[in-house]
């Protein structure tokens, strides 16, 4: 009987310590606001626009015109993530236009991150 209850929550234990896909998107979202809070902060710093574009391998920043490396060049930390849209433009302006991007991973979970121009990224409910 003892070693059933120990089998038992052994199993429950390990089970819940598995990433769920909505808690893969939560970790993508942190990173990805972090991203894009630090290339608001870029933008301003050099006064000039930039551009983050994502696939489905991962996403990109780029200084505008786009004809240097990238600055940020990161992969998806998991497989099956996508994002939408695939390009946000990010002034050098202290507002920026509202933006929200959904992110979704391929067994139908989603989450969306926004801003509303004036206040930082954050997950949206």
């Amino acid at each position: 009987m003892v070693l059933a209850l120990i089998a038992v929550a052994s199993a429950t234990v390990s089970l819940s310590l598995r990433d769920s896909a909505q808690n893969q998107l939560q970790s993508e979202a942190e990173r990805l606001i972090a991203v894009l809070e630090a290339t608001r902060a870029d933008a301003r710093a050099s006064n000039s626009a930039m551009r983050w574009h994502a696939d489905n391998t991962g996403f990109v920043v780029q200084a505008l015109p786009a004809n240097g490396p990238a600055i940020h060049s990161m992969a998806w930390l998991y497989t099956g993530v996508h994002a939408t849209p695939v390009d946000v433009l990010i002034s050098a302006e202290p507002i920026q236009a509202r933006t929200t991007l959904t992110l979704r991973h391929d067994n139908g979970a989603s989450l969306r991150i926004g801003t509303d121009g004036a206040s930082p990224f954050k997950v949206l409910p």
